[in-house]
Parts: C-alpha cells; structure tokens; sequence
C-alpha cells in the first residue's frame, strides 16, 4: 500500500495568493485586510508634548479646582447624609 503526499489531503491544500504590492502609507491611517485604522499617536498626545508650558499651568489648575469641587461636593452629600440618619435615629 503507497501512500499519498500530504497535499493530497483536501483540508492540508494550500492556494497560492498573488502578491500585493504594499500600500503607500497614507499619514496617521494603517490598512490591515483591507481595513483602514487610525494609528493611536494620531488620537491624542498622552505627554501634553504639544502645549506650552503655559496651556499645562491652566490645565493644571482646572484639574485642580475640578478636585476640590469633587470633594467640596463629597463632603456636603456626607454631611447631608449624617444629618438625614441622626433625623430617622431621633425620630424612630
């Protein structure tokens, strides 16, 4: 009994795809299978590299007034929720 060569097999064939030349690239955009992607260094600037020290300074400080509103905040809903407590305590 001879047997036969791999490539006799229905689901071991192999077709052969032509080669493609490959794609220009085409500034902040990578094509994969035909699908287009943005690339993430087009997305945004995770170093603030493009601001002015400046521009940094002002965000800076809007994060920080932001956190101390959040907190402000926070600590009003605590004392508002301290009060409603002692009120069903006393009242129960």
């Amino acid at each position: 009994m001879r047997r036969g060569s791999f490539a006799d097999l229905p689901f071991t064939k192999t077709e052969r795809q032509e080669r493609q030349a490959a794609p220009v690239p085409d500034g902040p955009v990578t094509r994969v299978g035909g699908r287009d992607y943005l690339q993430e260094t087009s997305r945004h600037d995770a170093r603030n590299t493009a601001l002015t020290p400046a521009e940094q300074k002002v965000l800076k400080q809007r994060r920080l007034e932001a956190a101390e509103r959040r907190h402000a905040e926070s600590e009003a809903n605590l004392a508002a929720a301290l009060r409603l407590g002692a009120a069903l305590k006393g009242g129960g």
